[in-house]
């Protein structure tokens, strides 16, 4: 480039001559820097150019930098540089020289830039590699700041194996966290959708080493994400982890009034859509992904603390299930480890050892033959759900069957192609044990919606059976302060009258009323009239001719097995 040159020594430039001829001594500018190549998109947009550094170790670096990032004063692009290792000059001199000869250069290679890490084309995208063969262009990922510590390989597959993946076997709830992070992938190739899995339990007994032993697959623990976030916080997390595993810890620390807001848009892949200072729509962050989270509590639990209702949608995105199965905490199986807490020590020192291997090497054997595997993840699937489906199973449980199914097809198509080194039936095992705790622990296969719905009528006559209901007939004269309705001891039994607008505000908030009356009368806790009517014609103190209300049988109420 005019007036630019690059040598050992650095990138320099060269003034013009002075009046009498002679050219000045040239000004260093920085370190040696070259322009690789000119980036953008499909769209010949978001263009950008590669570009090519030593640290003070000697140490090369790449980097595809957004063009954007000259505009104003670069200080954005200048500081990634200098984290580096790049040497630039001091002052305004050496900043504005840096900004002209990285945008005068124009290198005649040209490559495609993504933003977006994950499945592109037919090829896997990682910062610093991509896997599969572009016939065309090099495909790099191009963002604002390179992600150092995303996607680092330490160690090879043999030692992951020997080190990490030996220790899975036998222990259905590390062999479930890996072939999690392998199933991952595996969502865009079968059209899948994102889920997550919560692993519940007190604390100190092994949730966040089965986190760390999954996120080896694809990386160390720089890539082990907390909970406490905001939802913009979380939303950049949930973008970089595209087509990848994002494991979350500690979901006690996430605040309860957005807990079942988040759950919602990590699993349906997108954040909100905001608009730049112009007001025009920027563009939405979004995402393929499975989530790992662990937490002394469930997010239903976490939803009541805040006073929301849980939905059956709740349940289907993050699945509960039970950390501990045995004695030793997360661990059924010590393989001569003196206590679970030393395994669990062994484990987390290992896996920032030996990670990062197993998923690329899993990812280049997909990719070498897509179609076949494909067909043998199916076939898997069929398989396990052919075996573990329960009769008369609710919706609800049959979609969370079916994400159990893809994870055990994963960890098997893993361990068929050498990746895992475990008995074959391991990773169905594992998933059958997990599936089985998660029924346990829901009570059931019928439909959420229908047991928190009985939960919330028990848990307002537990509340208010006796301050917000006046006795009939019992010569009490104490006044009910905001009444929904009388109660009436009646063979043995009270029965509770509730007024109409009660129930429907009070009783039914946040249900359908349809449903939950359909619900309620096919428990018997609802008793509608000789006709079929939902409500009863009943003498009430409240009015000198009849009042229709809704009846209630309190026994079956308090007593009956939600």
């Amino acid at each position: 480039m005019d007036n630019f040159f690059l040598n050992n020594e650095g990138v320099w430039f060269q003034q013009a001559p002075d009046s009498n001829g002679e050219p000045p001594a040239p000004i260093w500018v920085c370190s040696p820097l070259e322009i690789v190549a000119i980036t953008r998109d499909n769209d010949n947009e978001n263009h950008g150019k590669l570009l090519r550094f030593c640290d003070y170790d000697g140490i090369e670096h790449r980097w595809p930098m957004p063009m954007e990032l000259l505009a104003a004063d670069g200080a954005t692009y200048r500081q990634v540089l200098l984290s580096g290792g790049l040497q630039i000059k001091e002052g305004r001199q050496g900043r504005e020289l840096l900004s002209r000869y990285i945008q005068g250069s124009n290198p005649k290679a040209r490559m495609r830039c993504v933003n977006r890490l994950g499945w592109y084309n037919g090829l896997y995208i990682l910062p610093r590699q991509t896997i599969g063969h572009s016939p065309d262009e090099e495909i790099v990922f191009q963002a604002h700041m390179p992600l150092v510590d995303h996607h680092e390989s330490k160690g090879t597959l043999q030692e992951w194996q020997q080190h990490i993946a030996q220790y899975c076997v036998d222990n259905s709830r590390l062999c479930f966290g890996v072939s999690v992070a392998f199933a991952a992938p595996l969502l865009h190739l079968l059209g899948e959708e994102n889920g997550g899995f919560n692993l519940r339990g007190p604390s100190s007994g092994g949730k966040t080493t089965a986190l760390k032993v999954a996120l080896s697959v694809y990386g160390g623990e720089k890539m082990l994400h907390s909970w406490r976030a905001t939802a913009n916080g979380l939303e950049s997390i949930a973008a970089l982890h595209n087509d990848c595993l994002l494991c979350l810890d500690e979901l006690g620390k996430l605040e309860p009034k957005i807990a079942g807001e988040i759950a919602y848009f990590l699993v349906n892949g997108g954040g909100k859509q905001r608009s730049e200072r112009s007001g025009f729509a920027r563009k939405k962050q979004v995402w393929r992904l499975l989530f790992l989270s662990s937490g002394e509590v469930g997010l239903p639990d976490l939803i009541r603390q805040s006073g929301q209702i849980v939905r059956g949608g709740h349940e289907v995105r993050v699945v509960d299930i039970n950390a501990f199965p045995g004695h030793y905490g997360i661990f059924e199986h010590l393989h001569f480890a003196p206590s679970g807490d030393a395994l669990s020590r062994l484990l987390c020192a290992n896996a920032e050892k030996y990670h990062g291997t197993a998923g690329k090497s899993f990812i280049q054997k997909l990719i070498g033959d897509i179609p076949e595997n494909v067909e043998r993840i199916r076939k898997h699937i069929e398989q396990f759900k052919h075996e573990n489906t329960p009769p008369a199973a609710n919706g609800q449980v049959l979609r969370v069957l079916n994400r159990f199914a893809l994870i055990a097809a994963a960890g098997t198509l893993a361990t068929e192609l050498g990746i895992t080194g475990w008995p074959k039936e391991d990773a169905a095992w594992a998933a059958k044990k997990c599936f089985e705790a998660w029924l346990e622990n829901r009570g059931g296969i019928s439909a959420q919606e229908g047991q928190e719905m009985l939960r919330h009528v028990r848990h307002f006559f537990e509340l208010h059976g006796n301050a917000r209901f006046t006795v009939i007939d019992d010569g009490d004269e104490r006044i009910t302060i905001n009444r929904a309705g009388y109660k009436r001891w009646d063979q043995g039994n009270w029965h509770f009258f509730v007024l109409t607008e009660c129930f429907k505000q009070d009783i039914c908030a946040g249900f359908d009323m349809q449903t939950a009356i359909a619900l309620l009368i096919e428990r018997r806790w609802l008793i509608p009239d000789a006709c079929g009517k939902t409500t009863r014609a009943e003498n009430l103190p409240c009015s000198k001719s009849t009042t229709r209300c809704y009846r209630f049988d309190g026994n079956k109420v308090f007593s009956d097995e939600i």
